[in-house]
């Protein structure tokens, strides 16, 4: 009798305004912090709560007015859904998806359903029970999968410990000789002759600028892996992903547990033991954050601390009648710069970008992690570092540029960008600390074959990079880092490169234009 009586009270429109974001974040789980939901679900939880006032003003009838806000509330939720699902839908040569039919359709339904409501419904107590129990057993899914990554989050947290083998290290430096080591990896920046091949573009400039401070450019130098997440786990691992993975089965952990060393890495783990600070940087992607990091620099600050709206965020509203407002281009400037939807990515970046030359002012050595999404896309800095305002440079598919134009131009405007922030922070940082370790490094290349070859610069003091080379892989980068710093005898590997999802099968290295610039590869 109890449950009889709690399921005929109206609460599903509550639920019905949280299920929405929930699956949405349950979908994305792995892109996403738990935080970017708070907003929204704040949000939502008091327009509910208001509209449910509202209607209830005006009917005067507490389970009508449930049932009604329930409807609004799936109607405005749906909407962005339907319009995606319809939009390669022709039906007597008109394309269904497109606001002009879509809009009058969902008003028709509105009106049809307040109608049934008001006019209809009998037993509108029992018609809440089946409304109350459908919206339970549908938000208890999501729950469900954010639960259940919650638990398996721990578990490979837990786990990495069984992954990682102290390194054997002997003569540790003192302290105070310790370098700070900056590891800072520029998404997408590829090689200066697949720059020059590809896109007409000259970036020797910038290298000798920094080789004129002491850098070592790789230029030869090829990704272990094409895709982010295996380059920068092999890299902070000192090791290929098959042999990773091999540790793990051996440990009896399955293949997806190798990623949590994304995080918690052999690179952290050895040099945390010897007295390093972790410094890591907020990405916007929760798979290479490091927000347990000593050290832990991000913009938030509580869930109504950004003026810009997250991309989950947007991409929440995209799902919702709310489309119709960000589909209107001169509505959506106002917003926010740079089509709002990447207002978040641009104040991000900038801050990274600000922030990152004040990191020398923290005491004692230091291993600094920044993930820069630049030259990434969206392609959205100009050269000068303004923000592009034609919307052909982002708004194609996956926030890629409309064409091959746009494409190259937003490229190589973004390469120019980030060379110059990238010499201010060096420079600054030098100046403060001369004797840090500096690696900048691309986790991939553009396209293709072409996607391997990266840029890949070193800044290793007091005769470091006499071990260096042109063909050095970032498998090897910290192998050389800690025989040369830390006194430890690791060696280096066979430098291999991987395309796509393939483990097994190198693609061996074919640029003339690479021999050209360095001379013949080393066999």
């Amino acid at each position: 009798m109890r449950v009889k009586s709690v399921l005929t009270k109206p609460f599903h429109p509550f639920i019905l305004a949280i299920y929405p974001i929930l699956a949405l974040f349950a979908v994305n789980i792995r892109e996403v912090e738990f935080e970017v939901i708070i907003r929204p679900l704040i949000v939502s939880i008091v327009l509910s709560i208001i509209l449910f006032l509202v209607i209830g003003l005006v009917l005067k009838d507490s389970p009508k007015t449930a049932l009604t806000s329930s409807l609004l509330l799936i109607l405005f939720y749906s909407y962005g859904h339907l319009y995606a699902a319809l939009r390669n839908v022709n039906l007597f040569d008109a394309n269904l998806g497109r606001h002009r039919y879509l809009f009058p359709i969902y008003v028709i339904f509105l009106f049809v359903g307040i109608w049934w409501i008001l006019r209809k419904i009998k037993d509108t107590l029992q018609a809440n029970s089946v409304v109350n129990l459908l919206s339970t057993f549908l938000l208890i899914m999501p729950i469900f999968q954010i639960f259940y990554h919650s638990i398996q989050d721990w578990s490979d947290q837990r786990s990495f410990d069984t992954l990682i083998s102290p390194l054997d290290i002997e003569n540790l430096p003192a302290s105070e000789a310790l370098p700070d080591i900056y590891y800072i990896v520029l998404d997408a920046y590829t090689r200066a002759d697949a720059l020059q091949i590809d896109f007409n573009f000259d970036n020797s400039p910038f290298l000798d600028e920094l080789r004129s401070l002491g850098f070592y450019i790789a230029d030869c130098s090829r990704t272990n892996y094409s895709y982010t997440l295996g380059a920068i786990t092999s890299t902070l691992n000192l090791d290929y992903i098959p042999t990773l993975i091999s540790k793990a089965n051996d440990q009896g952990l399955g293949d997806r547990e190798i990623y949590v060393l994304m995080k918690q890495s052999l690179v952290r783990s050895q040099l945390e033991s010897i007295g390093y600070t972790t410094v890591a940087f907020a990405t916007g992607y929760d798979w290479s954050q490091l927000t347990d990091a000593d050290v832990y620099i991000s913009l938030e600050r509580g869930p109504f601390s950004r003026l810009q709206l997250h991309p989950f965020e947007f991409l929440l509203l995209k799902s919702s009648a709310l489309l119709i407002v960000t589909d209107i281009q001169s509505l959506s400037r106002h917003i926010d710069n740079a089509d709002f939807r990447h207002g978040n990515h641009i104040t991000l970046q900038r801050f990274i970008l600000d922030q990152l030359p004040k990191v020398a002012s923290i005491p004692g050595p230091k291993f600094v992690f920044v993930h820069i999404l630049i030259p990434h896309v969206p392609f959205v800095f100009k050269a000068s570092g303004e923000i592009q305002t034609d919307p052909g440079f982002y708004s194609g598919k996956n926030s890629m540029p409309i064409d091959e134009n746009y494409l190259r131009e937003g490229y190589t405007e973004q390469i120019q960008f980030i060379n110059s922030e990238i010499l201010h922070i060096v420079t600054e940082t030098l100046e403060t600390s001369p004797s840090s370790v500096f690696v900048l490094q691309g986790d991939h290349g553009w396209s293709g074959e072409n996607r391997l070859l990266i840029f890949n610069a070193y800044y290793l003091p007091d005769s470091g990079a006499a071990e260096l080379y042109p063909t050095i892989s970032p498998v090897n980068t910290f192998r050389t880092i800690f025989d040369t710093y830390l006194g430890t005898e690791l060696g280096l590997l066979p430098d291999y490169s991987y395309l796509g999802g393939d483990l097994v099968n190198p693609i061996p290295e074919t640029s003339e234009t690479c021999e050209q610039l360095t001379g013949p590869l080393d066999e």
